[in-house]
């Protein structure tokens, strides 16, 4: 049996709110989880191969065993997704964590899988979610910016803005109307041209 690796590089990514809505703090607040909120791992088996999973019944290892232990490495909101034609199996296996929802740590794994793959092998497929205990689909964010959310914006004095970057994975926040929230955000990730606000008091 081929050994399962996967990858020490974990994809770092958030996404915006479900809503264009800007919400202030205390709106916020109430939607989102405890900083500390325990990891809720959530896993396809159907979606493993029927040889994938033979390999591991043989090794006396369950498919849901496995999948749960792979979600334990990625930090909420995460995903990972592999090609049917290519299985666990492979040399590139990874996921993409740290981001703001379920939907943008799927898009980000999905597409991280399609393009280590082979181009000959079936497009990827989500195998396991990983999600705070607690989090709303209405606002949403990684367990990193949540914690920062609800210690150091939470200090500072208004006016004062939060912003996200959906496609590197990076916030920013500071005093005055967004201005400054969204160039810190735009800095952090490397001018990703894609910041917004997503809370603003």
């Amino acid at each position: 049996m081929r050994r399962l690796v996967m990858s020490g590089v974990i994809l770092c990514c958030c996404a915006g709110i479900a809503s264009a809505d800007v919400l202030n703090f205390k709106e916020a607040r109430k939607l989102l989880p405890r900083a500390n909120a325990k990891p809720v791992i959530a896993t396809y088996p159907d979606a493993i191969p029927a040889n994938d999973a033979a390999q591991l019944t043989k090794a006396r290892q369950s498919v849901e065993d496995v999948l749960t232990s792979l979600g334990q490495a990625l930090p909420v909101y995460g995903a990972m997704a592999i090609s049917p034609d290519e299985g666990l199996f492979v040399d590139w296996l990874n996921g993409a964590g740290g981001f703001h929802s379920t939907a943008s740590a799927r898009a980000a794994a999905t597409a991280q899988c399609n393009s280590a793959k082979k181009d000959s092998s079936s497009d990827c497929v989500i195998i396991l979610d990983v999600a705070p205990k607690g989090g709303s689909e209405e606002f949403s964010l990684s367990a990193e910016a949540n914690a920062v959310f609800r210690k150091d914006y939470r200090k500072m004095a208004s006016p004062k803005a939060f912003a996200t970057s959906a496609s590197s994975g990076h916030f920013g926040f500071d005093r005055g109307d967004g201005g400054r929230a969204i160039a810190a955000c735009e800095q952090a990730s490397s001018n990703a041209g894609d910041c917004k606000i997503v809370v603003q008091d």
